[in-house]
């Protein structure tokens, strides 16, 4: 069931679902609740999952320009204060994993675990700004149709655009519904985002990074290497690409279970 929080200057929708060790999934850019739909139901079996749409995405209407990373994150300690969390395991997907590092950077005591998934403490290179300029000048000109039926299906591996077709046409759609000036606001976000490798290496607490072998935006080579840097455990999913608590699930599933019960 849809919940709000009405905090600063967004109003954020999120769902509270299941029982056990609480479990934050921070979705990525272009995503919604909807997008960890199925996971975090089946999630809920054996955890309290917490989502949320973050400002500027889904249902979460952000009611003024701009809202940085660490913007973000102040609003899921709200979020956390309203719901008397006092611990929480976080999995950030892709964008949510920049969040998820802001959380960690200010509110560690908070944490029970971290799990970076499908994302990168690194900031943007300069090539990467540019890239979000021009997606920006794209949406400005009434494109954004144009970039989500480019984009969402390149977020999954190669070989699994047949096997997920209708996952795409799904969350290509989540992605069409995404207010422009969220998105804006969100690569904007992206864009001004410090290196956060120092605050990844400093958690002292089971740390995961999730990473698909075939994933079209951070190469394998590469996420492993920030693994190994930042003292992560590495969770190779052998076929999937960004997306990977659609494209193996269950594996996904496994694994997170493990960090936050074994761990």
């Amino acid at each position: 069931m849809d919940q709000f929080l009405q905090f600063k200057n967004y109003d954020l929708r999120y769902r509270d679902k299941g029982k056990g060790n609480t479990v934050v999934l921070l979705h990525g850019y272009l995503e919604s609740i909807e997008t960890f739909a199925n996971f975090a139901n089946d999630l809920s079996r054996l955890a309290r999952v917490i989502t949320v749409d973050l400002p500027g995405h889904g249902m979460s209407n952000l009611k003024v320009k701009s809202c940085s990373i660490e913007e973000m994150a102040d609003a899921i300690d709200a979020l956390t204060v309203h719901l008397k969390l006092k611990k929480i395991n976080i999995i950030g997907h892709s964008m949510g994993g920049y969040v998820a590092l802001a959380y960690a950077d200010k509110y560690v005591h908070k944490l029970e675990s971290f799990c970076l998934f499908h994302s990168s403490p690194n900031a943007d290179t300069e090539e990467k700004k540019e890239n979000r300029k021009k997606e920006i000048d794209l949406i400005l000109e009434g494109k954004k149709e144009l970039i989500c039926k480019s984009s969402i299906p390149n977020t999954f591996s190669n070989k699994n655009l047949k096997k997920f077709a209708h996952e795409i046409e799904r969350i290509t759609k989540i992605a069409c519904e995404t207010p422009d000036h969220g998105i804006v606001a969100a690569l904007e976000a992206m864009m001004n985002r410090p290196d956060r490798n120092h605050v990844l290496k400093a958690l002292d607490m089971p740390k995961v990074s999730m990473i698909g072998k075939e994933d079209n935006f951070t190469p394998m080579k590469v996420a492993g290497e920030i693994a190994k840097a930042n003292n992560l455990t590495p969770f190779v999913l052998q076929t999937s690409g960004h997306m990977g608590f659609i494209e193996q699930r269950q594996e996904c599933l496994r694994e997170i279970f493990r960090i936050i019960y074994e761990c």
